[in-house]
């Protein structure tokens, strides 16, 4: 069996990619007083701006209007997004009888609505999902709802009756953005959309609350393709067994864990970290040091740094800038690998260790963008 990955973090005080993917925007943690910065990070987020990602938090914006206020049913706003499927908002009037949904699937805009005991769905219109600001205007006409991007329109659907009889009367009109709302009908689609949203105008009423005052609701200033890691592995079924693990990154600080294999028990059974002082790439094998090389003058350059493990039978090879070491992995060293890799519970994390692990690395400084590690459940 052969396991590969291609890996971008946010964490560790890095950035790293995956190409075609936007990071979702955390908190950082400062950097303590006196610890050497390797290259600064800009930290620098957009008042008056919408993350539409916190979902996967449990920080869904909701709002809600009583119909008989209304004036209008018309929203716009402009939406940027890298992230080729997710939520931009779901309203309903009367729970699961009535609703509409307005997405991102395969990277263009898709629209679901409630149209009796069915639903219709229609996916169309430009490319969504390259990082650039589009502005799209909901609107309510008389052949139905239309949906326009950047003064195009692009989708009409028409209204069921229900939805026209519940405009009529006394319920209550509510917006969810960046997620489904509770009790809501199964929508097939991943929910959190790794987006950012401005200068919006839900349905002509006030909606200061999502203007609230956090860091972790306004969005980066600047993105790039990459610098999330979707947990995605690729497997190829083979004879024989190794690893593979890619890593595009940017270091902030000269130290920390990029790469982990902890075990069922908790026990750290293979790690590849950077320390500091001596900028090394340094390789744990169980609790036991297994090598280390040094790092390229140009860590600390503010430049992407492209590193590349390869573990197989007989051998662990390293790559990172011109420096490229191979070393004899024992037979017995192998096999447990192996056997560790292939136990149900057994975890990659990336970007940092969590806190509860009995068994760190030694001479592991973790310096993380955000208090969460990174991990992905092998099975």
């Amino acid at each position: 069996m052969r396991l590969a990955f291609t890996v971008c973090l946010a964490h560790l005080a890095l950035e790293f990619c995956v190409l075609g993917t936007l990071g979702k925007p955390q908190d950082l943690l400062k950097i303590s007083k006196g610890t050497p910065v390797c290259h600064p990070f800009d930290e620098y987020k957009v008042p008056r701006t919408l993350y539409t990602g916190n979902s996967s938090m449990g920080n869904v914006p909701i709002l809600e209007y009583k119909i008989s206020e209304l004036t209008s049913f018309d929203s716009k706003f402009e939406l940027r997004t890298l992230d080729p499927e997710g939520i931009i908002f779901l309203g309903d009037i009367g729970g699961v009888t009535n609703w509409f949904l307005l997405a991102v699937q395969k990277s263009h805009l898709s629209v679901q609505t409630s149209h009796g005991n069915d639903r219709v769905v229609v996916t169309a219109g430009p490319l969504i999902s390259d990082g650039q600001w589009k502005k799209i205007v909901v609107a309510k006409r008389e052949e139905g709802v239309s949906i326009s991007v950047d003064g195009d329109k692009i989708i009409t659907v028409q209204q069921s009756q229900e939805s026209r009889d519940a405009e009529l009367g006394d319920g209550l009109l509510r917006i969810a953005i960046g997620a489904s709302l509770p009790n809501s009908v199964p929508l097939g689609i991943n929910a959190p959309l790794d987006a950012c949203m401005r200068d919006w105008d839900w349905v002509k009423q006030d909606s200061s609350v999502l203007l609230q005052d956090s860091h972790t609701q306004r969005c980066w200033e600047h993105i790039v393709p990459g610098s999330f890691f979707p947990g995605n592995g690729h497997r190829e079924e083979d004879s024989s067994w190794a690893l593979l693990v890619e890593l595009a990154f940017r270091p902030v600080e000269d130290r920390g864990l990029l790469f982990a294999i902890v075990d069922p028990q908790k026990n750290v059974s293979f790690s590849l970290s950077l320390k500091q002082p001596t900028k090394e790439l340094v390789l744990h094998l169980k609790d036991q040091i297994f090598g280390s090389s040094a790092a390229p003058p140009s860590l600390c350059s503010g430049q992407s740094q492209f590193l590349q493990l390869q573990v197989r039978e007989g051998q662990v090879m390293t790559e990172l800038g011109e420096e490229k070491v191979t070393r004899k992995l024992e037979d017995k060293d192998f096999h447990y690998l192996k056997a560790v890799w292939s136990q149900p519970g057994t975890m990659v994390y990336l970007g940092g260790l969590p806190g509860e692990l009995p068994h760190h690395p030694p001479s592991l400084t973790l310096s993380l963008y955000h208090p969460h590690s990174s991990l992905i459940p092998l099975f």
